[in-house]
């Protein structure tokens, strides 16, 4: 079994669909065990799913058609060229299934992230990064799609009359492209929370912990390092390490392209199931959310509770403990502050507001009246 057979390539295709929906499931399970909302990382896993399957269906297809994980010697010329009009089309609706799986599988983990790191109106940057990066994501999805659609120009029939050669010139730099900039995304998307955790005031320790449950989400960068070689290796070669020509000049698909099958369908399954496991490691340790998560969010919200402590509660030097200027400070500190903190990770909020008090009641002998009082609400969103 291997790279350039068909047994390899449905190998991969199937036990990685199999493993890609049960770990969409089980997140799914899991989000409704934490009586955690269905948010816009859960759909975007969903839909890479959804477009997974789509490919792998393709995969299917073509290999009971034998348009990929077969070598082109063990068929005549008369035989390659009955199924090349089939096989290019079949590639054509497979790249597009397999780049809109991997853009979608991105935008699960940017939108995981946002999930933690951008709780309320958050102005931080970032939240500007992230949603930057949804934007050049979508974009890559939008661009690939339609070079892949276009990359012999208006010249469809090209990929399989014989003239791929003529039309077909941007072919090869958007293969490279593609696997190219896939990788740089992927690189790009792994050290993005990085300079956001290390912010925290947090152990070293609990830095890389909580390091090592983002990085869970970003294993597939490896298999795109293997897909990214194989696109390069076939890019050097140019269109005659691509493709086979007879002695007429006719153009037939080679066993490239069940490498390129084989590489893509292994990133993007592994990609997709990967997504999933920060979520599955919760429910794998059988343990609440408030047990493992609430450490992430609370190192995160009270270091920007620290810092609002810092510029609204300093108090002056002449003040003593329990006099009136020192109270009307906290006062005044609680009407200004308000801390979005949280028992979950995945959704849920708590919040911290200040309450008027009834001032016709003293609470101590001495005369002590309180004005406000804190008052802790846990909400979900």
């Amino acid at each position: 079994m291997s790279d350039q057979s068909k047994e390899g390539l449905l190998a991969v295709c199937g036990s990685l669909l199999g493993l890609s929906a049960i770990a969409v499931g089980l997140r799914l399970y899991t989000r409704k065990k934490q009586s955690a909302p269905f948010l816009a990382d859960d759909a975007f896993a969903v839909a890479g799913l959804v477009t997974y399957i789509g490919a792998s269906i393709t995969v299917f297809i073509s290999v009971h058609y034998k348009t990929v994980g077969y070598a082109s010697s063990e068929f005549t010329p008369a035989e390659l060229a009955s199924t090349l009009e089939l096989s290019s089309k079949l590639q054509i609706a497979w790249d597009i299934l397999s780049n809109a799986s991997l853009a979608f599988v991105k935008l699960s983990v940017l939108y995981f992230y946002r999930r933690i790191f951008c709780s309320g109106a958050s102005k931080e940057w970032f939240h500007f990064a992230s949603i930057i990066t949804v934007i050049v994501v979508v974009l890559w999805l939008v661009v690939f799609s339609f070079l892949t659609g276009f990359q012999c120009g208006t010249h469809f029939s090209a990929l399989w009359n014989g003239t791929y050669l003529q039309y077909c010139t941007i072919s090869f730099p958007f293969l490279y492209g593609l696997a190219v900039s896939d990788f740089l995304l992927d690189v790009w998307i792994l050290v993005l929370p990085i300079p956001r955790i290390a912010q925290l005031n947090a152990t070293i320790s609990k830095k890389f912990a909580i390091t090592g449950v983002f990085l869970l989400a970003c294993l597939g960068v490896g298999f795109s390092i293997a897909r990214m070689v194989t696109y390069i290796d076939v890019e050097k070669g140019g269109p005659l390490y691509f493709v086979y020509h007879d002695e007429e000049g006719k153009v037939y698909p080679t066993e490239s392209v069940t490498r390129a099958f084989f590489f893509t369908m292994l990133e993007t399954g592994i990609s997709l199931v990967a997504v999933n496991l920060p979520t599955l490691w919760f429910l794998s340790k059988s343990v609440t959310p408030e047990a493992i998560l609430q450490s992430i969010r609370s190192v995160i919200s009270l270091a920007s509770l620290r810092s609002n402590r810092e510029g609204h509660t300093k108090p002056m030097a002449t003040d003593k403990p329990g006099s009136m200027h020192t109270l009307r400070s906290s006062e005044s500190s609680a009407k200004q502050f308000k801390f979005h903190g949280g028992s979950d990770i995945e959704a849920q909020r708590t919040e911290v507001s200040a309450m008027p008090m009834d001032d016709s009641k003293p609470v101590a002998e001495d005369g002590v009246y309180v004005k406000n009082s804190v008052v802790i609400e846990r909400q979900l969103r």
